[in-house]
């Protein structure tokens, strides 16, 4: 039997009982909890309750199994964001107002996710240098929270593999995806009586009843109207879907050939060219520039690969959930958990105080939606959002697409952790300098008219809009240039 497809097979089982979960259990529905972590949760019991004789008899469908599949598959994700292509739509009378004030947000929350990216490594190393040692933890692998918390499970499937087989510490892996997981958890156990917390003050402004297929995860007859994207190649010949699958098998293997020439610069080839995702997205530019070029990129549909897209991104969930060993992690257990939960404070500590700063009448709707990012991934801040916001009226949704640019300042944190893993600088003197920088981008939300008064609080309620605090001239000058940011947004 092969064991991916049987891997797959047990995932699918998970989600179709989660699914079912999330409908009937009210609980579930009103914490709006993904089917991909309820099924993730399934699956992890499963694989560490069913003795690994059953696990043999289904084709070797193991933990090790599960994870290679999130590789492979958070790979393929970034091919599908690489080959779609920006929405566009049209401007209005008021896009640079608007736009001005999204950026505002994606600028104020992408520096916050900044700085907990290169923050939270150094808190993780000095935890584990204290509370891992009698269990004989090294505390370089507290550094991997961050790949897991600010990235979500794939990141943290491939940096646990180069941190293991490139840096030396046996079971990396393990120990990223459970903090992956425990991310997961924190993101809604956390968020969502926030969210409530938020409500009951009536610091949102656009809170209504939820639409009960929200709730329940699932749209019925009369309600399924948008569509999966339009039809480009004729099936007498050749499946629309086909031809997507064909194109990103062929960025895939484009991404091989561009990770064995990354491998030949040295001291950050090895690094940088075991980080598949990363190739996968430069392939797929390449790939589609070369459509491009040829004029055939209107068999390409963006809406089906937004679609293939959330596909891969729900069953990775569940596979990094199932990927968990409990018999290989289960004696770093306890400075896992330890770590996991003061980082889950300190996030949250972060995108509340900084977050009600930004200056906007939907800061709180930023605070939840960058504490969810940052302890899961974007869809899991959208998730957290809709609780307060179900129709998505605030532009929150769209700054925490906006902010991936901002995200980019923290590739010095990447740079001084790899330079220390190489041995081309001290451990000790990587985490001086990313604390340093941590506090740098907190610091420098200041001159950016990004740490301004508080416009609500827990005990208060709403405060204020944010209309009298600073706002960034800089970038509204640029956004009233032509073919500024507005244009890319709007």
């Amino acid at each position: 039997m092969n064991a991916a497809m049987i891997a797959l097979g047990l995932a699918s089982i998970m989600i179709c009982i989660g699914m079912v979960l999330r409908a009937k259990i009210p609980f579930l529905r009103k914490m709006l909890v993904p089917v991909s972590v309820i099924a993730g949760i399934l699956g992890f019991i499963f694989m560490n309750v069913v003795p690994n004789l059953f696990h043999t008899e289904l084709g070797g469908a193991n933990p090790d199994m599960f994870t290679e599949i999130v590789n492979v598959m958070f790979t393929i994700s970034f091919i599908s964001i690489g080959l779609t292509d920006a929405k566009k739509k049209k401007t209005d009378p008021d896009a640079a107002k608007k736009g001005s004030g999204m950026m505002k947000g994606a600028l104020g929350m992408g520096m916050i996710w900044c700085a907990l990216y290169i923050l939270t490594p150094v808190v993780g190393y000095l935890l584990i240098a204290v509370v891992g040692k009698p269990f004989g933890m090294a505390p370089e692998y507290g550094m991997l929270i961050p790949f897991a918390f600010c990235q979500g499970p794939g990141q943290a499937a491939t940096y646990g593999q180069i941190f293991e087989q490139q840096y030396g510490f046996p079971n990396s892996s393990q120990v990223a995806i459970s903090f992956a997981v425990v991310g997961f958890l924190a993101a809604f156990l956390v968020g969502v009586p926030l969210a409530k917390i938020g409500m009951k003050k009536k610091i949102p402004r656009n809170t209504g009843k939820m639409n009960e297929s929200v709730e329940k995860g699932y749209f019925q007859t009369e309600e399924q109207r948008e569509s999966m994207g339009k039809v480009t190649t004729h099936s007498g010949s050749l499946e629309t879907l086909a031809f997507h699958f064909a194109v990103i098998g062929v960025c895939y293997i484009v991404a091989i050939g561009i990770s064995k020439l990354i491998a030949l610069i040295p001291i950050f080839g090895p690094t940088f060219s075991s980080m598949m995702f990363f190739c996968g997205m430069l392939a797929a530019y390449v790939v589609k520039a070369v459509m491009k070029k040829l004029k055939l990129t209107f068999l390409k549909n963006d809406v089906l690969l937004s679609k293939i897209t959330g596909w891969l991104s729900d069953y990775l969930v569940v596979c990094a959930f199932m990927a968990v060993k409990l018999e290989l992690v289960g004696e770093w257990l306890i400075p896992i958990l330890i770590e996991s939960a003061v980082i889950t404070v300190l996030t949250l500590f972060v995108c509340l105080y900084f977050g009600q700063r930004i200056g906007g009448e939907n800061d709180f709707e930023r605070v939840l939606g960058v504490y969810g990012t940052s302890t899961g991934t974007t869809p899991s801040g959208i998730a957290l959002v809709r609780i307060v916001d179900p129709k998505l009226m605030t532009t929150t949704s769209v700054e925490l697409g906006m902010m991936n640019m901002t995200m980019l300042l923290s590739a010095p944190g990447m740079i001084f952790l790899t330079l220390a893993m190489t041995n081309v600088i001290s451990v000790p003197l990587c985490v001086g300098i990313m604390a340093v920088f941590g506090i740098i981008y907190l610091l420098l939300l200041k001159p950016m008219h990004l740490w301004n008064k508080p416009t609500f609080g827990l005990h208060r309620g709403r405060i204020s809009d944010g209309s009298d605090d600073g706002d960034l001239g800089f970038v509204q000058g640029f956004l009233r240039e032509p073919g500024g940011v507005t244009q890319m947004i709007e």
